[in-house]
C-alpha cells in the first residue's frame, strides 16, 4: 500500500476543507489496509485518523483510533522506535482532550523518550512535541514549565523560519499568558507578533496557511482580539471562496 500517496491526497482534501470526503478516504484506505493484513500502514493510518477525528469526529472515535494504534505499536514491537515517537505524541494529545491527563502524561513521556532517541537535536518536530506538552502542562496549571516548552518550540521553529506554526505557539503563549495574569502585557506582544508572522507570509499562501489563520482567529476571538479575529477570519474564507 503507497501510503505517501494516500496521505498526500489526504492533506489535499483536508486543505479543500472537505473534511466528510477526507474521513472517508482515510477510513476507506484504513479498511482496505486491514483487509490485506498490513499491519504496518494501518498504522500509519491510524496515527492521522485518531488526529482527524480529535478535531473532526468525536472524543469517543479520536480515543478508539489512538488506543488501536497503540496496540499496533506493541503487536510490531515498535513502542519504542522512530515512528512511534509521532504515535505516542497523537495519541497524548487525543487523551488530554478526552480528560485522560494521567495517561496523556505517560503518553507524553514515552513520546519524549522515542524524539530524544531516534531525531535529530533541534529537528523541526521537536516544536510539536514542545507544544502539545505545554498545552497539557497549561491545564494542569504549571504555567511556567508550560511557557518553557513553548519557548523551546520557537527556538526550534524560528530556526527553520516556519511561519504558520511560529505564529500558532506566539498565539499559544498569548493564551497561556492570559491564563496566568490577564493584565500581563506580555499578551498583546504575542499576539501582535503572531499577527505580524502571518502578514509577512510569503506568496503563494497554501490551506494549511488558511487554516493557520483560521487557528489563530479562534485564538485572538478568546483573548477579545475582535479585530484580529475578523481580519484572519476574513482572509481565510477569501481562500475558501476560491478568491
Amino acid at each position: 500500500m503507497d501510503i505517501p500517496s494516500i496521505l498526500q491526497q489526504y492533506d489535499a482534501l483536508l486543505n479543500k476543507e472537505a473534511f466528510r470526503e477526507a474521513g472517508s478516504f482515510l477510513r476507506a484506505a484504513l479498511s482496505a489496509a486491514q483487509a490485506e493484513g498490513d499491519d504496518s500502514a494501518a498504522l500509519s493510518l491510524y496515527n492521522e485518523l485518531m488526529g482527524f477525528e480529535r478535531q473532526y469526529g468525536s472524543v469517543s472515535s479520536s480515543v478508539a483510533a489512538a488506543e488501536a494504534a497503540l496496540s499496533l505499536l506493541e503487536k510490531l514491537e515498535l513502542s519504542y522506535s522512530y515512528p512511534a515517537a509521532m504515535v505516542w505524541l497523537n495519541a497524548a494529545t487525543v487523551l488530554k482532550n478526552a480528560g485522560e491527563n494521567e495517561r496523556a502524561g505517560d503518553c507524553y513521556a514515552e513520546a519524549a523518550r522515542c524524539f530524544e532517541r531516534f531525531y535529530p537535536a533541534g529537528d523541526k518536530a521537536f516544536a510539536g512535541l514542545y507544544n502539545n506538552m505545554a498545552a497539557w502542562l497549561a491545564d494542569a496549571g504549571a504555567f511556567d514549565k508550560a511557557e518553557y516548552y513553548y519557548r523551546r518550540a520557537v527556538g526550534v521553529l524560528e530556526r527553520y523560519g516556519d511561519v504558520c506554526d511560529l505564529a500558532v505557539t506566539w498565539m499559544n503563549l498569548a493564551l497561556l499568558y492570559n491564563r496566568r495574569d490577564p493584565c500581563d502585557e506580555a499578551v498583546e506582544t504575542c499576539v501582535q507578533t503572531g499577527m505580524a508572522l502571518l502578514n509577512t507570509a510569503k506568496e503563494p499562501r497554501d490551506g494549511y496557511y488558511y487554516y493557520t489563520c483560521r487557528k489563530c482567529a479562534a485564538a485572538a476571538a478568546e483573548l477579545g482580539y475582535l479585530e484580529t479575529e475578523q481580519i484572519l477570519t476574513e482572509r481565510a474564507d477569501r481562500c475558501y471562496a476560491g478568491h
